[in-house]
Order: structure tokens, then C-alpha cells, then sequence
């Protein structure tokens, strides 16, 4: 006889079992009252399997190799070449033996030291039975069932793999059956009832019988902590294999149903580490600076952003789109990138089709939105007042007699004496916004798809501003052989902003800068002449948005995306990519002329001239690469390994062209689920550099240990997971600008003259290196409560800057390597989820980030921006603040103690330190006055769902961030300028007078030259909390939905930026104190999602 395992040889029959096994349960029989064994020991024994689709016997082997176990089984009887998939990590025998055996109806008992006997169980009623032949489900006749329900069920990958062992049960009942080796089934139902598919590991799936008889089903992974599946660097992995620092962002939470036109609004507040400020509330134009771990360079500090593989701008991405969103934060986990990870880098998925029936749905939303900070301003008497009050000051004449200021305030006579509220008359109250998106979605093991389309529009504050995008996906899946797939994705954008053309700023700025006492509109004359009010040369804001035009500009892009898969073996994987993309944009501007006149005199003031103008422009993108990707499990070794290469090409234009070549190699070890080892080295080739500086190598190295895993942990069962892990490694930036090797670039090289130097290049400058150290845990108690801690440090040397301009060619002087920044900082996430009931169930997360950066060394330093207001200085922060030193108002004490004046300064104005003693406030006084880059930012999140209801909120800020008020919110009034002139904001009413001496802003004056210096009078605490959201929902109730002809039914509403708490009352602290940026808005939108 062979094996005891195997088929038993002998067929001689003695009452239907084999005189073979009759021998065998004689032995073990024996052996059991020989000697009594611990038979919990033999199950306490602990293992890790991990198998696709795998015979049973061959699973079976896989446990012995691992524990001191022996199977004892009649192949024929337990069907033994049926197929198992199944992960399990650190797992007792016990518990593993219960996943394999229980969906494929086997029994086991335990029979001495080492041994197991399996057979077939023997099941209530044969209601849910073992399958007899592999090839075929086993069907129960039942009584009253109205048809047989058939089917196959796959998992959720791609290529999707069919699933054998699943368990397939009407809900609420005894009948059920299991899938054979093929995934297929077939089972008795009644209309309405449900069908309930379950498999150990992945997500129970429940399926309403409604008159179909065929069904494809597909069942994805459980989303546990121990099981995750991560995104990283052209590959998934599990996370309890990964030693790096990783973080994902929930994407449901975070996109689903939010009021967000940009993809980079999704990424607040989810992940500790990521730092995103919305610096515009203009339509279309979120102007977010996204920052991971702080700021390590002086030049550009964007993160890397990768869509499905490939180099995205993240705000050409349809939010509705995003499968899941993954941060690389250390050097282990974005080394990979090479070149461009020095920054950290964000990868983007998007939703792909599944096997089963088509599935149709529509989600939107439509709602306002409102201005979160719009300053309100003083009425025309109390301008006019301060106008006065400004020129007594100097000892002038007042302007406005004080029957005029009498007369504006009686209001009797609006065309003489105007009183006009800008922001009444040209903003709009309520600017609307609405996102409509449908989306498709099935297939089956051969062909796959997943399309949508998405429409959104976006009013803006201003008049003739707003925003609108239509956006297509097509991801589609198809196996072309049993080891052969193919993905190919297309994708179409096109978006279009319009504005207001205006000669200054934008409309906005001319609400601000427009004087109250200003007619908008006269009487029209007899000859049909419109005349409007004017200030000086400068035109009211209506009178620019009636005759100033419009200024429209589109862009265009297509991105096709080719990926070829081919599993050569199990283990070994060969996988290529070709995306082309293009990029189209166009302007148009479009004013006709017309002559202001003056409406008293009828002469001219001002002429708008005649403009027509058009604009276009092309680029495109290649990217081609392929990897080889090996993954296998040896006993207690688990290898995972990719190399791989790629090639990029940027046209940007007819002359401007770069180009990156790469290779890439990657290795992950895993021993006995212990201890964890990953390694990458990645070189990068990059056309920006000259000769013999070209090339970079950037290789990192980690390592992990799952603590929980080890046996002093074994009996502590609060401790569900505990991972301490470090990693080390080189990461690469190549600048901003794509040419800095050039030797010269020029200004123009169209329509005839010669070209103007304006840059010089350097083909000596090499890559910016960042040295990165990592230290993290992440731990997990009870099984729903999870943290994770991180402290790096971070060095960036070669910095790419240019030096101020050379006085010798009268061109920007050579870009070079210049110096070295240091950055640390420590992270801190803590989770929680708790399934109370059925009826209610909640999760949690807090986070928070700090960072602190200062520069090391500075070539040529220190470097001192254009608007004299920031500074790179060695010992101090990136970019940080110059400014003079104050000390409140001037008194007149200050003055006849002998204070340091600039020429006309008197009581009232601000108190300049002179630093230097040399009796001159000048630029030899300023210093280096604070941090700009926000140091602490942190974030809350709280989802409840009861019964049908859900509500979910976030909350996030900075805690340690520093604001400069500049343009008019430093100047109350300045009436010698046009452009800065214009309406006193309420709060700028508390100026210092005789009677105010403790004023906020310093006295009034015509011209307030002294008063705007580039001071730390002007600094002010930017911390803040916002409730970012809120949102209710509501499940409608599946019976009512049924009857609907519907699949799913929820309608919600949502809060966006509703409340902000900040010291700075007058302005919204994420725009960092300039005027010129639009107002963040506070959205309010009511929505409906529905699956058809």
C-alpha cells in the first residue's frame, strides 16, 4: 500500500469501505488507547497557507510540510482534486482545517499524536452537501421551488479566477450547495428569495432571486487589517508583508457624494503625513499645495502622482472614477520611482468591471454655494469721513465737504451722491453647482468592463467665471487565453473656464478696490449713450463686466492605456504597459471697443480697445514599460520579486522635448511570517541633464518585524497585530524646469527677430539626492482599534535653485546645485471600527503630522525672494519670512526718546526697529521673521451607520502656521493709488486716533507708503479647525426599491466647509492672508445615488 494519504489500491469491498482503510482505522483505533495523546497540541499548532485555486490533496501536503501533522483520507471519497483558495497568516491548525474542510463538507478526528483522519460529513436533512463529482454542483430537489437558479463565481481580480468551495445558501433556510472546481452551481429557488454566497476570507455577496437563471457572481477580499491589500510600486502586496510607510486613503469617505470638483479636495484629512491647502475657492481652481512630510527642497515640492500606473496630474482625474488611493511616504516604499519621489507619491487606481450581471448607476448632486470668509465693507459717509480724516492727517484739504457726506447718507439723491455696496451688486448670492455621473459595469471570466461618464458645472463668485468638465472612462478587461489578458482603458477630459476680461486683477479685486461713492450706472442719455462711473482712470466693476468681454480657454486630453498580462506560471507573471496621451488646449479672448465718457462733460475718460484674441497649444506623453514579477511561498519562506524597465517622452511642443529612461528591481522577503526584508534599487536617466550627469541610482532597504507572531505573543489576545519596522534609502528629484542643462533658452523664436536670452543653462548640475530614515509601528488591539506611529528624517543635498541675476550678462544667472535641507518631523493615526449590532455600527480616525525643515548649507546664499517678503537663509526654515522688526505704534513718547523714523513718519504709524543702530530703518534692519510652511496639521474622522441612516463628518487643520496679511488688508485707504484704493473693510475701521491708541491699524493717510513695509506688524496665527463636512444619508428600504424596479436606492444631503475656527476673522486662513485669492466656498449640496 502506498501512502496512507493516497488512493487506496486494493478494491476488494467489505460492506462499502476498502479493506485498506478498515486496516488504517484498526491501527489508529490501537494507537489511540495505547497512548492519550494532547490532542488540543496537535490543533494549537500554528501555520501560514496561502494557495489559488489548489487541489485539495496538494493543500493538505502544504500543512504537513509546516506541522508535525499526518492527513489519512480516501481520495475518491473526500473528492480530493477539488480546488481551494485561501490565505491564512499565523492561524491555528484548528482554524485553517475549518476553512478548508467546512465549505467542502469534510469532517475530521483526531487519532493519536500526529495523526488525522478526514472524511465526508454527514450534513442535517442533506440540505448543504459535498459535491460527488467535481465537474458538477450537486442540486437538492425541493418541494414548491419554482425554477433552478444556475451559476459561476469568481473572484474580484484581474484576470478574475473562478472560485471552487463557495458556499451558496437560500438565506433564512437549511438548503444550500457548493461550488465545484470550475466555480459553477445550481441550485432550487423561489422568486424573491435570497441567495447568500460566503467564502472564507472574502466578503459575503447576497443576491435577490428575481427570474434570472444564470448568474455571474463575483466576491472580493475582506478588507481586515491582516488581509488588506495595498497598492505600491507597479504591484499589490499584502500589507502585513510591507516594512515601509504606507498610507491609504479611504476613498468611500473621502470622494463618495462630496461636493468636490478636483481630485486633490479628496485628499484632506484621511492620511497622516499628506498635507493639502486649498488656496482658491475659485471655480475650477482649487489651487491646492499638496505636501507629503512637509517640505524637504527649495524648488519644487509636488509630490509624484501616478494613475493606473502612469505620471497623472491628479486634477485631470474624474473623482467619481477612484478605485483606491495609496501614499508612498518613505524612502522603502517610493524609491521605486527613482527620480521623482523625492517629494513622496500618491497612486491612483480606478474602478475596473467584475464578473456578473450589468450593473447600472447614477449618482449627483446639485446645490449652492456661499462665499466661507467675503469681508464686508463701510458705507459711502463713513468713506467719505475717512477720507477726510486721512488728509487732516497731513495737514491737506478735506475732499468731501460735509453736506456731501449728509447727502450720500440721506440717500435721496443716488446719481449725484451715490452709496454703493460692490459686493451686493456684482457677486453672486448663491452660485450653483451640479455633478451628474452614470456608469456601467459586468462581465464575465472572459471580458470585463467598467464605463462612465461625468458632467459637472461649477458657477463662479463673479460674474461671467465658472467652470465646467465632461469627462469618459472605458476600463475595460479581457482574458484572451487561459494564461493571456489584456486591459485597455480609455480616457477623454474636456474642461473649460471662463472669466471676466478685465484690465486689473480680476472682478473681484474691482469690488474691493472700487469706492463706494461711485455711481455704477447713469442714466441712460437720449442718444443711447450708457456712461458709468468712474475713479480717476479706473473703471467701476460694472462697467468692466458690461464692456469689458469675456476670456473663455478649454482643455482637451485622450489618454489610451494598453496593458498585456501574461502568467507564465503561477508564480511568474510578465506584465507591459504603452499609455499615449494628448493634450489640446485653446483661448479666446473676445472684447469689442468702446469709449468711456465722462457723463457731466461728455468727455472721454477711457477707451477700451477692440480685442480679439485666439491662442492654442499641443503636447504629448509616451510611456512604455513591462515588468517580470515573481511571487511564491516556500514552506515558511514567502519571496516576492519584480524588474522591470520603462520609457517616457514629453513633447511639449515643436522644440521642446524630455525624455526618462529607467530600470528598476525590487525584492521582498518574508520569513515564517515573522520577519521582513525589502530591498530596491532604481536608476534613472534623465534628458535635463548634460553629459556624465545623466544618470542617478536610488536604492533603499527595509526591514519588519511581526512582533504579534512570535510566541511570547501567542496567549496575548488582546494584541491582534504588532509590526515594528525601519527603512533607509535614496530618492531622486530632477527640478522643475525640463531644460536647466540647456545652454540657452529663448524668449521668442517666432515671427521674425532674434530670440532674447532669458536663461542660461548648466550641464554641469546633476539630480537633487534625498537621504531618507524611517521608524514606524503599526499595532492593532482587539481587532478594530489600530495605530500607527512614525519619526523620519530626511536630507536633501544638490539643491536646484538659480542665484539672483547676473549683473555682467543682465540675464538670470547659471542654475545650480546649491545646498542641503534637513526635514523631521513624526506622524500619529489611531482607528477604530466597531460593529455593535446589526443596527448600528461606527468608525473613527485622528491624525497628526509635524514637521520641521531647515537649511543646511546655501551656495552663494542667502537668496532673497522678488517680493522681498521671504528668504532662504542657512540655520532657518525654507522660505521664510523677511521682514522689518516692529514694535506696535509710534507714541509720542517713542519720538522724543530719540526712535529710529522713516522720513514723515509721526504718531500713530508703526514703530520700525533699527537693528543695526545706524539711525536708518533700510533693508539692512530686516530679519528673518518665521516659519510660512505649517508645521502641525491634523485631521478627525466619525462615520456612524444606524439602520438605514448613516451620518459620517471630518474635521482638520493646522495647529502651528503662520499668515501674512498683505495687499488691502494691510491698507485701509490709499487713495493716490487706483489700483489699491477702494472701500475700508468694517474691521479696518479700528485705526489708531488720539482717542484709539491701541488700534489695530496704524492712523489714516492718503498715501500709506510707511505703513506697508514688508513687516512682522503683518504676521498672524494662520491655525485653524474646519469642519470640512457633513453628510446624512439614507438607505430606502429594499422592499419599497424592489417594487421600484431598482437595485439600490440612497439619498443624501452635505455640508462642505461649513464652520472654521481661526484667529484670523476676516479671512479664510487657508488662503494665507492675499486678498487676491478667491474665498474658499461653503458648499451645500442634496444628492442621489441609484443602481439600476
Amino acid at each position: 500500500m502506498q501512502k496512507s494519504r493516497q488512493t487506496v489500491m486494493t478494491r476488494a469491498r467489505l460492506a462499502g469501505i476498502s479493506i485498506g482503510q478498515i486496516l488504517l482505522i484498526v491501527m489508529l483505533v490501537g494507537t489511540a488507547f495505547a497512548a492519550a495523546p494532547d490532542k488540543q497540541n496537535i490543533l494549537d499548532q500554528r501555520i501560514s497557507i496561502r494557495v489559488t485555486a489548489m487541489s485539495l490533496d496538494q493543500v493538505l501536503e502544504k500543512i504537513e510540510e509546516q506541522v508535525e501533522v499526518k492527513f489519512v483520507y480516501s481520495h475518491q471519497v473526500i473528492s480530493a482534486d477539488r480546488k481551494v483558495t485561501l490565505q491564512d497568516e499565523n492561524s491555528r491548525l484548528e482554524s485553517v482545517l475549518k476553512n478548508i474542510l467546512d465549505p467542502l463538507g469534510v469532517s475530521y478526528k483526531l487519532s493519536g499524536r500526529s495523526t488525522i483522519l478526514l472524511k465526508r460529513s454527514t450534513v442535517k436533512n442533506s440540505l448543504l452537501k459535498p459535491l460527488e463529482k467535481p465537474e458538477k454542483t450537486q442540486s437538492v430537489s425541493l418541494p414548491d421551488s419554482n425554477f433552478m437558479v444556475k451559476g459561476q463565481v469568481f473572484d474580484s481580480k484581474e484576470p478574475p479566477v473562478s472560485l471552487p468551495g463557495v458556499t451558496i445558501q437560500v438565506k433564512n433556510t437549511d438548503r444550500g450547495v457548493t461550488s465545484d472546481a470550475n466555480g459553477n452551481f445550481e441550485i432550487p429557488v423561489k422568486n424573491g428569495e435570497v441567495l447568500v454566497f460566503t467564502f472564507i476570507g472574502l466578503d459575503p455577496k447576497e443576491i435577490v432571486v428575481s427570474g434570472t437563471k444564470n448568474l455571474v457572481i463575483s466576491l472580493a477580499e475582506q478588507n481586515t487589517a491582516l488581509n488588506e491589500v495595498v497598492v505600491t510600486g507597479y504591484s499589490e502586496q499584502k500589507a502585513r508583508n510591507l516594512a515601509n510607510a504606507i498610507g491609504k486613503l479611504d476613498v468611500k469617505a473621502a470622494v463618495a457624494n462630496k461636493p468636490i470638483t478636483q481630485l486633490s479636495q479628496a485628499l484632506q484629512g484621511g492620511v497622516t503625513g499628506l498635507t493639502v491647502m486649498q488656496g482658491s475657492g475659485m471655480a475650477g481652481e482649487d489651487r491646492s499645495n499638496i505636501l507629503i512630510r512637509g517640505i524637504s527642497t527649495i524648488g519644487g515640492t509636488s509630490p509624484l502622482v501616478l494613475v493606473d500606473g502612469v505620471p497623472f496630474d491628479i486634477n485631470s482625474v474624474d473623482p467619481t472614477t477612484v478605485e483606491s488611493i495609496t501614499v508612498l511616504k518613505d524612502a522603502a516604499a517610493a524609491s521605486i520611482y527613482g527620480a521623482r519621489a523625492a517629494n513622496g507619491v500618491i497612486l491612483v487606481t480606478t474602478k475596473r468591471g467584475i464578473p456578473g450581471k450589468l450593473a447600472v448607476t447614477y449618482d449627483g448632486y446639485g446645490g449652492v454655494q456661499k462665499a466661507n470668509y467675503l469681508p464686508k465693507f463701510v458705507d459711502a459717509p463713513k468713506y467719505m469721513s475717512m477720507v477726510n480724516e486721512a488728509y487732516a492727517n497731513i495737514g491737506g484739504l478735506e475732499p468731501y465737504s460735509q453736506e456731501s457726506i449728509q447727502k450720500t447718507r440721506e440717500g435721496t439723491n443716488p446719481v449725484d451722491y451715490p452709496n454703493t455696496n460692490w459686493s451686493e451688486l456684482i457677486l453672486n448670492k448663491n452660485p450653483v453647482i451640479q455633478s451628474h455621473s452614470v456608469s456601467l459595469s459586468g462581465g464575465n471570466e472572459l471580458a470585463r468592463f467598467a464605463v462612465s461618464g461625468n458632467y459637472l458645472y461649477q458657477d463662479g463668485l463673479t460674474p461671467k467665471r465658472d467652470f465646467q468638465r465632461f469627462s469618459f472612462r472605458a476600463n475595460t478587461g479581457v482574458t484572451l487565453t487561459k494564461n493571456i489578458s489584456m486591459l485597455l482603458d480609455l480616457v477623454a477630459t474636456r474642461s473649460r473656464r471662463r472669466s471676466e476680461l478685465v484690465r486689473f486683477g480680476n472682478s473681484l479685486h474691482l469690488v474691493y478696490s472700487t469706492p463706494p461713492n461711485i455711481v455704477p450706472k447713469y442714466p441712460m442719455k437720449d442718444n443711447g449713450y450708457q456712461a458709468y462711473g468712474n475713479f480717476g482712470e479706473m473703471m467701476n466693476p460694472m462697467a468692466e463686466l458690461e464692456r469689458g468681454g469675456y476670456s473663455q480657454s478649454t482643455r482637451d486630453e485622450i489618454n489610451i492605456n494598453f496593458q498585456p498580462v501574461w502568467q507564465i506560471t503561477p508564480e511568474l507573471k510578465l506584465r507591459g504597459q504603452y499609455l499615449y496621451r494628448v493634450n489640446s488646449t485653446g483661448g479666446i479672448d473676445n472684447r469689442d471697443s468702446y469709449n468711456f465718457l465722462d457723463y457731466y462733460t461728455g468727455n472721454l475718460v477711457f477707451t477700451y480697445a477692440n480685442s480679439k484674441g485666439s491662442s492654442i497649444g499641443r503636447s504629448t506623453y509616451n510611456y512604455l514599460s513591462s515588468n517580470l514579477e515573481f511571487s511564491q511561498t516556500y514552506g515558511k519562506h514567502f519571496i516576492y520579486a519584480i524588474g522591470g524597465l520603462s520609457r517616457e517622452a514629453n513633447y511639449i511642443s515643436n522644440y521642446d522635448q524630455a525624455n526618462l529612461a529607467s530600470y528598476f528591481v525590487k525584492f521582498n522577503y518574508v520569513f515564517n511570517n515573522k520577519y521582513l526584508l525589502e530591498s530596491t534599487v532604481r536608476a534613472d536617466g534623465s534628458s535635463k541633464f548634460g553629459p556624465g550627469h545623466k544618470w542617478g541610482t536610488f536604492p533603499s532597504v527595509a526591514v519588519g518585524w511581526n512582533v504579534h507572531n512570535e510566541e511570547f505573543l501567542k496567549d496575548v489576545k488582546f494584541v491582534s497585530s504588532f509590526k515594528l519596522r525601519a527603512s533607509y534609502g535614496l530618492m531622486g528629484n530632477n527640478g522643475s524646469n525640463e531644460y536647466v542643462s540647456e545652454l540657452y533658452r529663448y524668449q521668442s523664436l517666432i515671427d521674425g527677430g532674434n530670440g532674447t536670452e532669458t536663461s542660461i543653462g548648466n550641464p554641469e548640475i546633476t539630480w537633487e539626492t534625498v537621504k531618507m530614515l524611517d521608524i514606524g509601528t503599526d499595532i492593532r488591539l482587539f481587532q478594530n482599534l489600530g495605530l500607527t506611529i512614525d519619526w523620519f528624517s530626511k536630507r536633501t543635498d544638490n539643491i536646484l535653485l538659480t542665484p539672483p541675476l547676473s549683473l555682467s550678462s543682465g540675464v538670470a544667472t547659471l542654475p545650480i546645485n546649491s545646498g542641503s535641507v534637513s526635514n523631521k518631523g513624526w506622524e500619529f493615526m489611531l482607528n477604530y471600527s466597531k460593529a455593535f449590532n446589526r443596527d448600528l455600527e461606527m468608525s473613527a480616525s485622528v491624525g497628526y503630522s509635524y514637521y520641521s525643515n531647515k537649511i543646511l548649507s546655501l551656495r552663494g546664499g542667502p537668496y532673497i525672494g522678488g517680493n522681498g517678503l521671504d528668504i532662504n537663509q542657512v540655520g532657518y526654515p525654507v522660505n521664510s519670512y523677511f521682514l522689518y522688526k516692529t514694535d506696535g505704534l509710534l507714541t509720542q513718547g517713542d519720538i522724543d526718546g530719540g526712535a529710529t523714523l522713516l522720513p514723515g513718519q509721526k504718531v500713530g504709524d508703526i514703530k520700525y526697529i533699527d537693528i543695526n543702530g545706524d539711525k536708518n530703518i533700510d533693508k539692512a534692519d530686516k530679519l528673518n521673521s518665521g516659519n510660512p510652511n505649517p508645521q502641525g496639521s491634523y485631521f478627525a474622522n466619525l462615520n456612524f451607520v444606524y439602520k438605514r441612516f448613516s451620518i459620517e463628518t471630518q474635521l482638520n487643520g493646522f495647529t502651528k502656521s503662520l499668515a501674512y496679511y498683505s495687499g488691502r488688508y494691510q491698507t485701509p485707504l490709499n487713495v493716490t493709488s487706483n489700483f489699491n484704493g477702494g472701500t475700508p473693510m468694517q474691521f479696518q475701521t479700528d485705526y489708531w486716533t488720539p482717542e484709539n491708541p491701541n488700534a489695530m491699524y496704524p492712523r489714516l493717510a492718503p498715501d500709506p507708503g510707511n505703513n506697508v513695509l514688508p513687516a512682522d506688524y503683518w504676521l498672524t496665527n494662520a491655525a485653524f479647525l474646519r469642519v470640512k463636512y457633513i453628510q446624512l444619508g439614507y438607505n430606502f428600504n429594499p422592499a419599497m426599491v424592489k417594487k421600484m424596479r431598482l437595485s439600490a436606492l440612497r439619498i443624501f444631503v452635505n455640508t462642505q466647509n461649513a464652520i472654521t475656527l481661526s484667529k484670523m476673522k476676516h479671512f479664510d486662513p487657508e488662503t494665507r492672508g492675499d486678498e487676491s485669492n478667491y474665498p474658499i466656498m461653503k458648499v451645500f449640496t442634496v444628492g442621489l445615488n441609484v443602481k439600476f
